[in-house]
């Protein structure tokens, strides 16, 4: 017998997949946009920590291609360890990390 739904639907990969557009769409919006330093701190926090997350549950599905990409965008947008580039840099790093959340939760809307 089917269970029937209960709640909103919203489950963990919804929810995952919703945060990485909008943080996609952000950090694609920032490589456009005048941006402060707070703000690109604030950004390469939570990037940071969403890919993390990410990295974690790429290498628990068995995704090694993901994994690295997470790893990177961690290794790269760190807050612990910063690096220092040039505003531009900073500025395609962040479109480029847009640009992967979104095309990585892409598959899933299939």
């Amino acid at each position: 017998m089917a269970r029937p739904k209960s709640g909103s639907g919203a489950g963990p990969a919804t929810v995952l997949r919703w945060t990485a557009w909008a943080l996609g769409i952000l950090s694609l919006a920032s490589a456009f946009a005048p941006i402060s330093r707070e703000l690109a701190r604030s950004l390469s926090w939570v990037l940071c920590l969403y890919a993390i997350l990410e990295a974690g549950i790429a290498i628990g599905r068995g995704r090694r291609g993901a994994w690295i990409a997470y790893a990177a965008v961690a290794i790269v947008l760190n807050p612990f360890v910063p690096f220092h580039f040039p505003l531009e840099a900073w500025r395609l790093l962040y479109a480029a990390t847009g640009v992967w959340l979104i095309a990585d939760h892409l598959r899933e809307m299939r």
